[in-house]
Parts: C-alpha cells; structure tokens; sequence
C-alpha cells in the first residue's frame, strides 16, 4: 500500500501499515453501539500501532545547511488541559492525520506505556478516522502494565468495590459474581428478605462505584433464601 514506510522494531519488518482485521472489527462494531470498551480493549491488546514521530531541530546542533534535527512524539491537547498521545491503526489513518509524521510501530501496550513516560493522560487511537477511540484513566494503566484488562470477575478494583458497597448492608446473606451476557459483570444477591427500596438503593451505589470500572454497566439480579428468583 503507498504511504509512509514503516520504521522500528525488527518484529514489524514486514509489516505494511494496515490495520489489523480484529481492531478494525472491534472498533467499528464500538462506533455502532454494538461492541463494548472491554471489547475493544482486548482487541487492542498486544497488537501493533502505529506511534507519530516528527522531524524538530535540535538545539545547538549547527549552523546554516549542517542543521540536524531530533525526531519527538507529538502531543494533542484535549478539554481541560488533558494531553493524550497519538497513534494510528494504519499507515492510511495516520497520513490523514499529518502527512509529515513518520510511523514507529509499537504494541498496543508499549503505545500506553510511552503515553504515561509523556505524563500523558491518554492514548488517542486514530484522531483524523476513520473511528477515533480514547484508551484512558485505569485503562492506560493496564494496557501499559499488563498488556490486557483482567477479566471483571478477577479485577480486583471491582470486586473490592462490591464488597465496599455490599458488606455494609443488612440482610444480604451472599454475594456471587457471575458472567453476564448484557453486561459486563453480573452480581446475583442472595437475601434473607425481599426489599424494593433496599434494593434500589443499593443499585444506585453500585453504580456509583463501579460505573467507572465497568464501562459496559452491571447486569443486578436478587435471590430471596428459599432460593426463588425475584
């Protein structure tokens, strides 16, 4: 494909700047509201981006046509001052950002983990299209240390949320953390008695607490003792 040649680790030699089948995938299914961030994310994985570098001169180095220059990774700024770090699925994707930029093929992983060396807040996946993805917060954290999210029912930010939020209530005898088809986790409370009010309520601060770790939302069912489904 024409574009800029890649340059970089000897893993990517073959590389010719496409964009990865599953990312593309994942990516445009998460436009249409039917992927979730966690799917994207486990796409995204360990699989190659491509990273921006451009030309800037250096400082002292020569004088009139003897100039030399270094090469640095561009910031974006974002609302409220954030910064994030660009990156690219492709070649394509990246030309139509800047055309002056040359690719630096990274994993996903290692993409994170130089955002964070920037003091950046976020990695920013395909900013010029052809779908623009945020990789931030706790999720740019674990990309760039564990290369992949942990599965929600092995988190253990989320499963200490749950317990911060349930241990405190009466009348709970368990709690069981399961798979969920509609969400990304589902908690099934066993009671000793049915409660509507005592429900809702403990919905609304679950929610609170783990809204920002589960993007795709917690899926609340409850279980009275005699083991009947409510």
């Amino acid at each position: 494909m024409n574009g800029p040649s890649i340059i970089g680790a000897q893993r990517f030699s073959n590389d010719d700047g496409s964009a990865d089948p599953l990312v593309s995938e994942r990516l445009a299914a998460y436009e249409r509201g039917e992927a979730s961030e966690r799917e994207v994310l486990a796409a995204l994985g360990t699989r190659r981006v491509l990273v921006p570098v451009l030309a800037a001169p250096a400082e002292g180095n020569g004088t009139g046509t003897e100039r030399n220059s270094d090469v640095t990774l561009p910031l974006i700024s974002g609302p409220e001052g954030r910064r994030g770090v660009p990156a690219f699925t492709s070649a394509a994707a990246l030309g139509a950002w800047r055309t002056d930029a040359r690719p630096v093929p990274l994993s996903a992983a290692e993409a994170c983990g130089a955002a964070l060396e920037e003091g950046a807040d976020a990695l920013v996946l395909d900013i010029a299209g052809p779908v623009t993805y945020t990789v931030q917060g706790r999720f740019l954290t674990a990309l760039a240390e564990r290369g992949a999210l942990p599965e929600p029912r092995e988190d253990p930010e989320v499963l200490a949320g749950i317990y911060r939020v349930t241990h405190t209530e009466f009348g709970i005898e368990r709690v069981r953390v399961l798979e969920s088809d509609r969400a990304d986790i589902g908690i099934r409370l066993e009671l000793e008695q049915r409660d509507d009010d005592s429900l809702r309520h403990l919905a609304r601060r679950l929610d609170a607490v783990l809204a920002p770790l589960l993007p795709g939302g917690v899926e609340l069912s409850a279980v009275v003792r005699s083991g009947q489904e409510e």
